[in-house]
């Protein structure tokens, strides 16, 4: 059997240990609440407000498809050599 030092030399070891895992717990669940009050802050801004957008032109003598007064348009340029 261990004697009365021994056990309380155990018991020591396994308190530190466990104070240890405390404090770790505990600060990773700090840097993880740190972290969600920074997203929400950041996600709560308001948008800046930027001005208007400029039209561009299309380029002439291409090929098109689709409806000419569409909201979006996609020019594709491409060199096929």
């Amino acid at each position: 059997m261990t004697s009365r030092q021994e056990r309380r030399k155990n018991d020591s070891k396994k308190s530190g240990e466990k104070s240890q895992t405390n404090w770790m717990m505990w600060g990773g669940a700090a840097v993880v609440v740190i972290a969600v009050v920074i997203v929400a802050f950041v996600a709560l801004q308001p948008a800046e407000e930027t001005g208007p957008i400029e039209e561009s032109t299309l380029v002439t003598g291409g090929s098109y498809i689709g409806d000419p007064n569409a909201p979006v348009t996609l020019v594709e340029f491409g060199d096929f050599q």
